[in-house]
């Protein structure tokens, strides 16, 4: 197992992303490999792809002309959505939330804007804040996953104001996340239970309480995750698997919905297994590892999880290697399992 294991982490390494690649793309590779992680840029040198997204895209010869960093009228610097038909910020929080998962320390990481204008990364964040409004998530259904894990990691527990006044809390977007039901969101709903993860974790540190003393909306965020975890164990394959529907406690489909679903998750088990295991076993594993403790984590069901998702890594690389969220997901659970259950 261990074997397979360091394989992966290793082959992961070998990555191979350029400037030309969406942004979003760059930072997953990021997510899988650490700081320390290059590019190649046009004339096929190795640049640092953390420089390259923070102060790098502000050149000449990017597609995005001032780069993906902007500016507002008040001075504080965020990410585009997109621009000529590259994606760069496709989530509300994606880049704090990912750079806040593998630690990036805001005060002394720097971002230049399209100004030319340099800025510490918390200033980013502190926009971030002034511009999430609760109501209009709820309202609009936006995905919460990312605004959940970059708060809940950068930000002390309190509340703060937004730039229409309104009072706003960690908790107000973690009752909202336990309305969605399980399985919404993208990639089947798992990065939604790794916000609540993080954010739940978070708290529990923070406030030194059992789970049996949470309060309403951490209760329902323990009795969701809880329920997931239950979930994911029940409908585990043999092979350690986990199906995309994870979330489905009744396989047998209620309305068109359901078929559609049953429908994609029959034709990946039969046409595309190794990128159906490596997609949905290794985005599940990727939100366990946000909350489960090591002793939990070395339990044989996470340890087949974490198994197959590195072995079908190591058989399958290269032809794989292009599905860059799909890779690195997996690539980035199976390490923090590794670091986790060694430690």
């Amino acid at each position: 197992m261990t074997s397979y294991i360091d394989k992966a982490i290793d082959l992961v390494k070998e990555l191979d992303l350029t400037t030309s690649h969406h942004p979003w793309e760059i930072q997953h590779g990021i997510l899988a490999n650490g700081t320390d992680f290059k590019i190649r840029d046009p004339w096929d040198n190795k640049i640092n792809a953390l420089d390259f997204l923070l102060h790098g895209t502000n050149v000449e010869w990017y597609p995005i002309k001032g780069g993906i960093v902007r500016e507002d009228k008040s001075g504080y610097p965020y990410f585009i959505e997109k621009e000529n038909g590259l994606e760069a910020e496709i989530h509300q929080n994606l880049f704090l939330g990912e750079f806040s998962t593998i630690g990036i320390d805001l005060d002394s990481t720097k971002v230049v804007t399209n100004l030319g204008n340099e800025y510490p990364l918390r200033k980013a964040l502190k926009r971030a804040m002034l511009h999430t409004f609760p109501n209009k998530l709820r309202e609009i259904k936006e995905e919460p996953s990312w605004v959940l894990t970059s708060f809940a990691r950068y930000l002390p527990m309190g509340s703060w104001k937004n730039i229409n006044g309104e009072e706003v809390s960690i908790e107000d977007i973690v009752a909202y996340t336990n309305e969605l039901e399980l399985g919404y969101g993208s990639c089947f709903g798992t990065h939604v239970m790794e916000g609540i993860a993080v954010a739940l974790t978070r708290y529990i540190e923070n406030t030194g309480i059992t789970p049996h003393m949470l309060r309403s909306p951490w209760r329902e965020a323990y009795e969701r995750l809880e329920t997931g975890i239950q979930l994911v164990k029940k409908l585990q394959r043999e092979d350690g698997s986990i199906p995309r529907l994870w979330f489905k406690s009744n396989p047998i489909p209620r309305n068109l919905k359901d078929f559609k679903l049953a429908m994609e998750q029959l034709i990946g088990v039969i046409f595309l297994k190794p990128r159906e295991i490596l997609y949905a076993t290794g985005h599940t594993l990727d939100w366990l590892i946000q909350y489960l403790p090591p002793k939990t984590l070395s339990q044989d069901w996470v340890n087949r999880i974490a198994n197959v998702t590195a072995r079908v890594i190591v058989e399958y690389f290269h032809k794989f290697s292009k599905e860059v969220s799909t890779l690195t997901h997996a690539a980035h659970a199976i390490k923090i399992y590794k670091d986790k259950v060694n430690h």
